[in-house]
């Protein structure tokens, strides 16, 4: 199920409800991308200074990709709704 995020914010839950999904801790999801606990936990608040390579192994960890599109043209707020 593909998810729509905008946000560091929405990305964070994002990786978060993926990992919950596959049973995953922190700690092993961090085992699994070569990361510290800390930083998994970091990404999944929405730290806005996390880096691409992080958020890069996060995704390949989780078994995702990441896909750049045009944005569709709902309103900001409608999106906040979403999540």
């Amino acid at each position: 199920m593909a998810e729509l995020a905008r946000s560091a914010k929405q990305i964070g839950t994002a990786l978060r409800r993926y990992r919950r999904r596959q049973k995953l801790t922190q700690a092993e999801l961090a085992r699994r991308a070569g990361l510290r606990q800390s930083t998994v936990s970091q990404a999944e608040g929405g730290l806005e200074t996390a880096r691409l390579n992080t958020l890069m192994d996060l995704l390949r960890a989780l078994d995702l990709e990441l896909v750049i599109q045009p944005r569709t043209k709902g309103a900001h707020s409608d999106i906040e709704d979403i999540f």
